[in-house]
């Protein structure tokens, strides 16, 4: 049974690129059907859009995920991972929460700060000790403690 469901929809929140912001959120303000050379947005602020689309100019652009996602501490959680769903993730963890750390899986990514933070200090230290990786905000502490935890041999 087919389904009826197409992403390209009225209401539908996606990134289109920006030459000064890289990425720009906008939203489907008319159902696209395939083939048509024109997506038809709306940015943020509400400025009107036609996006050119098609074969020989613009690809589709990358869906956005729900609002209930945005700032998560461990992208593989994101229901749409591409480059501006993760830079978008990054800065809201960054700039609107002071968060440096974030977890891809197992891997930990981290923004330099380019100054001081007091995330360091003993009683961080003690906080991650014998925590389980994702128990706490991503770290570099739980992260070496998960690889002290899982070390074959005697220390």
């Amino acid at each position: 049974m087919a389904s009826d469901y197409y992403p390209y929809s009225k209401f539908t929140r996606v990134w289109i690129p920006d030459p000064d912001d890289v990425w720009k959120a906008a939203e489907i303000v008319r159902d696209y059907k395939e083939g048509e050379p024109v997506l038809h947005l709306k940015l943020e602020d509400d400025t009107p859009l036609e996006y050119p689309v098609g074969p020989k100019r613009n690809p589709l652009p990358f869906l956005r995920n729900p609002d209930i996602l945005v700032g998560e501490n461990d992208l593989t959680a994101l229901s749409y991972l591409h480059e501006p769903a993760v830079l978008h993730n990054l800065r809201v963890r960054f700039l609107e929460s002071n968060h440096i750390y974030t977890y891809c899986g197992i891997v930990l990514v981290a923004i330099n700060p380019y100054e001081q933070m007091q995330i360091y200090g003993e009683e961080v230290i003690t906080a991650y000790s014998g925590r389980n990786m994702g128990d706490m905000d991503p770290h570099i502490f739980a992260v070496a403690e998960e690889a002290y935890k899982q070390w074959p041999g005697p220390i």
